[in-house]
């Protein structure tokens, strides 16, 4: 189809609601067939925009190249690099909407307006300035947009981490006021734990924001938490679907009350984990004030947090994401030159989730006796008014997962 045929695929005034933003992951943008596939289904359900991720294994193929050459990620120039996948999705998605007589309005985010801090490679968004979007949409066009990156008010790309299209796509939603976002991705929704690891996992129809927010951060990967705390918070309908099939996936709610009785809505697990030991003595510097917010000053994020005496010296026990390990270790030297430091990566972290654990005492204990009948060790545990995770050595994760679904996770 010639490019003078292209017509808009919505015609929206100012007074208009807007419609949902569609969001589309890597494995959706992963070849030409998969693009047309996107196409036709957007034409088929005519969002008001639509984010992009980069096509799959292209921000991992970035890394590589950079790390080739410095082991450096928080810096402009390694956030110019790993932020440009994006800009190929867009515009291979632009060139499949202009084809079928849609006209496409492709943007990067400074055209889109995302405003960022100067994090780099862990960006947050401060801003999203909806002027461009609505000005496409008050003209008819359909704004394609980079998901994961962002601008900072100076000029700079900034990308958002991994997960951050999901991030992206929400803001955009709230920034445009629009009141649903649907994530396509490759499964068919939110399961019970995840189906690779246990074969009776099943799709979650519904769950509350508040357990969504604690699977994403205990380990769940097919939501990124920031992008659920931004849904919660501006009231936009979240749900996720497969782009290859017709399954209605899984929405987000704000039920309070478990659905059908359940106690644990999921098992979560995480294995990008990292634990480390930090002992040191007569150093009144060292304490877990000072330390957590000199980690904090780095963008790192601490779970699970441990504290205690050991041969007259102060030992802080806790764990992150191994992304962040070798960065973490060298600011706690450098600070505190005394310190004596272990760092483990053999671990895991696994959780049960679930609104229902609110009202019903001893979900704890069965959580342990479980894992304690199974020969699973538990080194640290964290727990929340609807959470409990431990920590246990990473080889103990697949026979964790699939004890735990089954002691809590009832039978359909």
């Amino acid at each position: 189809m010639q490019e003078n045929t292209a017509i808009p695929i919505i015609s929206q005034s100012k007074n208009q609601t807007v419609g949902p933003v569609f969001k589309f992951g890597g494995t959706s943008m992963g070849s030409i067939e998969r693009i047309e596939h996107v196409a036709d289904l957007c034409l088929k359900l005519k969002p008001s925009a639509i984010v992009v991720s980069a096509m799959s294994g292209e921000t991992n193929r970035l890394i590589s190249l950079a790390n080739k050459i410095l082991e450096r990620i928080d810096v402009p120039e390694y956030d110019m690099l790993v932020a440009s996948g994006e800009q190929v999705s867009v515009s291979l998605l632009s060139l499949a909407l202009r084809k079928r007589g849609i006209a496409p309005m492709p943007m990067l985010a400074p055209t889109a307006g995302i405003l960022t801090d100067a994090q780099f490679s862990r960006a947050n968004i401060l801003q999203v300035k909806g002027e461009a979007i609505k000005e496409a949409l008050d003209k008819g066009l359909l704004p394609v947009i980079a998901g994961f990156q962002g601008v900072t008010e100076d000029g700079q790309l900034t990308s958002l981490g991994r997960g951050g299209s999901d991030t992206s796509a929400v803001a955009i939603a709230a920034g445009i006021g629009a009141k649903e976002c649907i994530i396509y991705t490759d499964v068919d929704g939110v399961f019970t734990t995840d189906p690779r690891i246990c074969s009776a996992a099943r799709i979650i129809r519904k769950i509350n924001y508040e357990e969504m927010l604690e699977m994403a951060s205990q380990g769940s990967k097919v939501l990124h938490i920031r992008s659920v705390q931004l849904a919660a918070k501006w009231g936009i309908r979240l749900v996720v679907k497969n782009t290859f099939s017709n399954d209605e996936g899984t929405e987000m709610s704000t039920i309070d009350e478990p659905i059908e009785g359940e106690i644990v809505s999921g098992i979560a697990a995480s294995q990008n984990e990292a634990w480390i030991q930090a002992t040191c003595a007569n150093t009144p510097q060292f304490n877990l004030s000072n330390v957590f917010d000199l980690l904090a000053k780095k963008g790192i994020n601490v779970d699970i947090i441990n504290q205690g005496e050991h041969n007259s010296s102060l030992k802080i026990s806790f764990t992150i994401t191994q992304t962040d390990s070798n960065l973490a270790m060298e600011t706690l030297k450098k600070e505190f030159p005394n310190i004596s430091l272990t760092l483990r990566e053999d671990v895991a972290k696994i959780s049960i989730v679930g609104v229902g654990m609110r009202t019903h005492a001893g979900v704890a204990a069965r959580m342990f006796k479980t894992l304690a009948n199974n020969g699973i060790e538990i080194l640290l545990v964290t727990t929340s008014e609807i959470k409990v995770g431990c920590l246990i050595l990473r080889d103990k994760v697949s026979l964790a997962v699939n004890a735990l679904h089954e002691e809590f996770i009832p039978k359909t």
